[in-house]
């Protein structure tokens, strides 16, 4: 029965993510694109052409994952999903034992690679290719080994005499298994406008859209290609990773400048990390650093130049941590690497908790201190982004033994007395312990004391917002004053080093910080002095906001302005004034939260906004019935009992503030 056939015109689209897989598509002509959408934008995660098929990986899931549209004039074959899965069950495809026939296409390949990855994560993965074992002839035991290397080293048969054998008794020797030949990396310049296929690199082009991550491995100085090779086999054992080596080593001992150089090679060849390694002296240990490209927000618990130690040597369980740190220093930005993270990262953490969560024999007190900092780090990363794999308390474990090692100069101490703090904080809400809450404060205290104001601000006035708002909560369960006077002051010592346009981000969130610490305390008070340096806050922070760039920021600023409004025209007797303006910047933050699909925080202001409508609406009628207040009066008694009844039945008001959600990672 012939396939059906459909054509789409180019920009058309064939389906959207999140729509029932009922069909599958494969193209006869023209080209297609797969995007995914986030927030109302479209990620571009690759092209697929003629023979090419949209849809397939759905098919089991029952919803498409990613949406695609024809790029070009487009035909296609139509067949049903049923269809599908009923020819994958007759050619074998579908069994359990069924290996994947597809391959990630590789532009730098020169020969032919074996792509295929199954779960063993073991570094025997070709041993179970059948191969077709050569007759060796009978020979003694020392010279068939040394005739056999000789031949495999020369690459080709040389014409040898057999040697008779002594006695009629034989010694049949076992034949020699063939060893799989070694597949190098393709080694790709440095500088790439010295390399034929630019244009194949080039972001947008058909040839050079890939699916999943790239890692980018440079060499390793000193190194004559054994060790950077090593290094290019563990990671190969990634699935869906793409791993590309450049031909120049990092030699600045510089951390931001190795960074530095790293990263234009990154912006080069399009790569989402970069890994680099440095030698120690004696030619023993290997150190670490892994990149982002500098267009990437740094989202992830691994900041830019993040290190790690391990032996050259490895072990099974320190290659395992090599692909755990490797996969991990990249944020999941396309969906390849989410799915990466989500089915890849809990089997591995599995294999090596027990190895990575104590310190390392062989390094010093330094190093194993930025191992267990990096494990660490990649627990609490689970944690986010993977809610059922909860590891926090085990990463806050391993942070606290790596604090007993790290000393006060390296570079991940100021890091993890935040991290510790941070977790420390988070078990204080849960409990309302304020012994807990003064435990994180004084984490955060000292890594504030190995870090200078002026040469450090951002991390400066980070510790010193933690501060801020671990004092604030403490503030609101004693209501003393001395606890929101220490906030206050924490916020304001944040606020010193930062520039409103140079930290526009994290100056937000120190006057936002501020300004509701100022709110929350005028509530113990009948005075409106704070409660109106407040709303001067918070107008001054939407003042240098842009609602485009930083819609949640603007957002935030605007729903904790309106209610500070609203308690201020309460305080003064009900202004309507104040009431009108609080309902309208409400609205606003409403808005604003729908385009972003902030589906929380809009549930939050759109209930603050019916809030204010209704006391704003209550607040005219009382008005408009005191103009008539003789009226009233003549007004039978038990309808104004009714009326009076109605308004006293009335719910206290209350308004959500929406506070600067905390994250386990280096930057905010």
């Amino acid at each position: 029965m012939p396939k059906k056939e459909k054509t789409f015109s180019a920009g058309e689209v064939i389906f959207k993510q999140g729509e029932p897989c009922q069909t599958v598509y494969t193209i006869l002509n023209g080209k297609a694109e797969l995007f995914y959408e986030i927030n109302g934008k479209a990620r571009i995660l690759g092209r697929k052409g003629e023979d090419d098929l949209l849809g397939a990986d759905a098919v089991l899931e029952g919803a498409y994952a990613t949406s695609a549209r024809a790029v070009t004039a487009l035909t296609v074959a139509l067949q049903s999903a049923d269809e599908y899965i009923a020819q994958l069950q007759r050619s074998g495809e579908l069994s359990p034992s069924a290996k994947p026939k597809t391959k990630v296409s590789d532009p730098f390949e020169a020969e032919e690679e074996d792509d295929e990855f199954d779960f063993s994560f073991g570094d025997d993965g070709d041993d179970e290719e059948e191969v077709e074992k050569p007759k060796l002839p009978v020979r003694s035991g020392r010279r068939s080994s040394i005739v056999s290397s000789s031949r495999r080293k020369n690459g080709k048969e040389d014409e040898e005499q057999e040697e008779k054998p002594a006695s009629a008794l034989v010694k049949v020797e076992k034949p020699l298994p063939v060893i799989p030949a070694v597949q190098k990396p393709v080694i790709l310049p440095a500088e790439i406008r010295k390399f034929p296929i630019k244009q194949w690199l080039s972001e947008g082009t058909d040839e050079g859209l890939a699916f999943g991550p790239v890692v980018l491995l440079a060499s390793v100085d000193r190194d004559a290609g054994d060790i950077r090779d090593g290094i290019y086999q563990t990671l190969r054992q990634i699935p869906n990773l793409q791993v590309k080596a450049v031909d120049t080593a990092v030699t600045d001992s510089n951390i931001q400048r190795g960074a530095m150089q790293v990263r234009s090679w990154l912006e080069q060849h399009n790569a989402d990390v970069g890994l680099y390694a440095v030698l120690d002296n004696a030619g023993r240990i290997l150190e670490f650093h892994t990149v982002r490209p500098a267009r990437q927000a740094d989202t992830s618990l691994f900041p830019a130049g993040s290190r790690f130690f391990l032996p050259v040597q490895m072990t099974d369980e320190q290659k395992t941590l090599l692909k755990i740190f490797t996969i991990c220093a990249m944020p999941p930005t396309r969906l390849e690497h989410e799915q990466l993270l989500r089915l890849f990262l809990p089997t591995l953490l599995n294999e090596v908790a027990a190895y990575a969560s104590a310190p390392m024999t062989g390094l010093t007190a330094e190093e194993q201190g930025v191992n267990l900092t990096a494990f660490a780090n990649v627990l609490s990363w689970t944690s986010l982004i993977i809610p059922d794999e909860n590891r926090q308390h085990q990463a806050m474990t391993i942070y606290e033994t790596a604090l007993t090692l790290l000393p006060p100069y390296a570079p991940e101490y100021v890091f993890v007395n935040r991290q510790v703090g941070l977790l420390r904080q988070i078990e204080a809400e849960h409990s309302d312990n304020i012994e807990t809450f003064r435990a994180a404060e004084e984490t955060f205290k000292k890594g504030l004391e190995a870090l200078s104001e002026k040469h450090q601000p951002e991390a400066y006035s980070d510790l010193k917002q933690r501060i801020g708002s671990v004092r604030q909560k403490i503030a609101l369960q004693t209501g003393e004053g001395e606890d929101f006077a220490a906030a206050m002051t924490a916020y304001r010592d944040a606020l010193k080093p930062l520039s409103p346009h140079a930290h526009t981000e994290r100056w937000a969130d120190a006057v936002n910080g501020l300004a509701r610490t100022m709110q929350l305390f005028s509530s113990y008070s009948t005075k409106t002095t704070l409660l109106k340096k407040a709303v001067e806050l918070y107008e001054r922070e939407l003042a240098v906001l842009d609602k485009d760039e930083q819609p949640m920021l603007w957002g935030r600023a605007s729903n904790n302005l309106a209610s500070a409004l609203f308690l201020l025209a309460d305080r003064e007797g009900g202004r309507t004034d104040l009431l009108r303006r609080a309902v309208e910047v409400f609205s606003d933050a409403l808005q604003i939260y729908d385009r972003a699909g902030a589906k929380q925080m809009a549930v939050v202001a759109d209930n603050n906004l019916k809030r204010a409508e209704k006391v704003l609406k209550q607040t005219e009628k009382e008005l408009e019935k005191n103009k008539s207040w003789l009226d009233d009066i003549l007004n039978d008694s038990a309808d104004k009992q009714t009326e009076s009844g109605a308004v006293s039945d009335e719910e206290p008001l209350t308004f959500e503030r929406i506070a600067v959600f905390e994250e386990l990672d280096d930057d905010d």
